[in-house]
Protein backbone atom coordinates (compact mmCIF):
# COMPACT_ATOMS: atom_id res chain seq x y z
CA UNK A 1 0.00 0.00 0.00
CA UNK A 2 3.01 2.40 0.95
CA UNK A 3 4.42 1.57 -2.20
CA UNK A 4 1.34 2.16 -4.62
CA UNK A 5 1.06 6.16 -2.58
CA UNK A 6 4.42 6.46 -3.19
CA UNK A 7 4.14 6.22 -6.91
CA UNK A 8 1.28 8.44 -7.35
CA UNK A 9 2.43 10.71 -5.32
CA UNK A 10 5.95 10.46 -7.03
CA UNK A 11 3.35 10.98 -10.94
CA UNK A 12 1.58 13.88 -9.01
CA UNK A 13 4.90 15.84 -8.07
CA UNK A 14 6.24 15.47 -10.99
CA UNK A 15 2.85 17.05 -12.71
CA UNK A 16 3.16 19.45 -11.01
CA UNK A 17 7.22 20.44 -12.24
CA UNK A 18 5.56 20.48 -15.37
CA UNK A 19 2.34 22.37 -15.53
CA UNK A 20 2.25 26.01 -16.22
CA UNK A 21 2.25 28.01 -12.73
CA UNK A 22 -0.79 30.14 -13.31
CA UNK A 23 -3.16 27.90 -15.00
CA UNK A 24 -1.78 24.36 -13.86
CA UNK A 25 -4.33 21.24 -13.94
CA UNK A 26 -3.71 17.86 -12.94
CA UNK A 27 -6.14 14.80 -13.53
CA UNK A 28 -6.09 11.39 -11.62
CA UNK A 29 -8.58 8.76 -12.47
CA UNK A 30 -8.47 5.34 -11.84
CA UNK A 31 -10.13 2.44 -14.28
CA UNK A 32 -11.73 -1.10 -13.24
CA UNK A 33 -10.06 -2.81 -15.61
CA UNK A 34 -11.17 -6.80 -14.73
CA UNK A 35 -8.11 -8.23 -13.64
CA UNK A 36 -6.30 -5.24 -13.28
CA UNK A 37 -7.07 -1.44 -12.14
CA UNK A 38 -5.46 1.48 -14.22
CA UNK A 39 -4.37 4.84 -12.78
CA UNK A 40 -3.79 8.18 -15.08
CA UNK A 41 -2.17 11.31 -13.97
CA UNK A 42 -2.48 13.81 -16.77
CA UNK A 43 -1.27 17.13 -16.83
CA UNK A 44 -1.79 20.76 -18.63
CA UNK A 45 2.14 20.99 -19.41
CA UNK A 46 3.78 20.52 -22.65
CA UNK A 47 3.62 17.23 -23.14
CA UNK A 48 6.93 14.85 -23.76
CA UNK A 49 9.26 14.68 -26.54
CA UNK A 50 7.75 11.23 -28.66
CA UNK A 51 11.52 10.32 -28.28
CA UNK A 52 11.59 10.25 -24.57
CA UNK A 53 8.57 8.21 -23.57
CA UNK A 54 10.75 5.46 -23.01
CA UNK A 55 13.70 7.27 -21.04
CA UNK A 56 12.18 9.14 -19.06
CA UNK A 57 11.95 6.38 -16.76
CA UNK A 58 15.44 5.63 -17.04
CA UNK A 59 17.32 6.99 -13.92
CA UNK A 60 18.36 10.79 -13.70
CA UNK A 61 16.69 11.70 -16.60
CA UNK A 62 15.75 14.94 -16.05
CA UNK A 63 13.39 16.15 -19.62
CA UNK A 64 15.20 19.38 -21.85
CA UNK A 65 10.95 19.94 -22.63
CA UNK A 66 10.48 21.96 -19.38
CA UNK A 67 8.33 24.69 -19.26
CA UNK A 68 9.83 27.24 -17.31
CA UNK A 69 12.43 26.04 -15.06
CA UNK A 70 14.67 22.84 -14.41
CA UNK A 71 12.98 21.35 -11.85
CA UNK A 72 14.17 20.67 -8.81
CA UNK A 73 14.54 16.81 -8.34
CA UNK A 74 17.35 13.70 -8.99
CA UNK A 75 16.04 12.26 -11.87
CA UNK A 76 14.98 9.12 -9.83
CA UNK A 77 11.20 9.81 -8.98
CA UNK A 78 9.94 8.26 -12.88
CA UNK A 79 12.32 5.24 -12.29
CA UNK A 80 11.57 4.13 -8.91
CA UNK A 81 7.91 4.03 -10.04
CA UNK A 82 8.68 1.91 -12.64
CA UNK A 83 10.57 -0.30 -10.60
CA UNK A 84 7.97 -0.32 -8.11
CA UNK A 85 5.14 -0.88 -10.16
CA UNK A 86 6.52 -4.06 -12.64
CA UNK A 87 7.87 -5.50 -8.82
CA UNK A 88 3.61 -5.59 -8.32
CA UNK A 89 3.70 -7.20 -12.18
CA UNK A 90 2.25 -4.28 -13.59
CA UNK A 91 3.25 -2.05 -16.47
CA UNK A 92 3.78 2.06 -16.38
CA UNK A 93 4.02 4.33 -19.88
CA UNK A 94 3.68 7.82 -20.71
CA UNK A 95 1.62 9.29 -23.76
CA UNK A 96 0.65 12.65 -24.54
CA UNK A 97 -2.70 14.14 -24.37
CA UNK A 98 -5.09 15.14 -27.42
CA UNK A 99 -5.42 18.70 -25.89
CA UNK A 100 -1.75 19.09 -24.52
CA UNK A 101 -0.07 18.28 -21.69
CA UNK A 102 1.39 14.52 -20.50
CA UNK A 103 -0.41 11.60 -19.02
CA UNK A 104 1.48 8.80 -17.19
CA UNK A 105 -0.09 5.75 -16.47
CA UNK A 106 0.50 2.61 -14.63
CA UNK A 107 -1.57 -0.83 -14.13
CA UNK A 108 -1.22 -3.29 -11.35
CA UNK A 109 -3.39 -6.53 -11.46
CA UNK A 110 -5.80 -6.79 -8.85
CA UNK A 111 -4.49 -10.49 -7.41
CA UNK A 112 -0.90 -11.18 -6.72
CA UNK A 113 0.15 -14.52 -8.03
CA UNK A 114 2.30 -16.64 -5.74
Amino acid sequence: EDRMVQVVTNLVSNAIKFCPENNGLITLAVYDKHDFVQVEVSDNGKGIAPNDFEIIFDKFYQSTNQNFKKPIGSGLGLAICKQIIEHHKGRIWATNNATGGACLSFTIPKKQQP
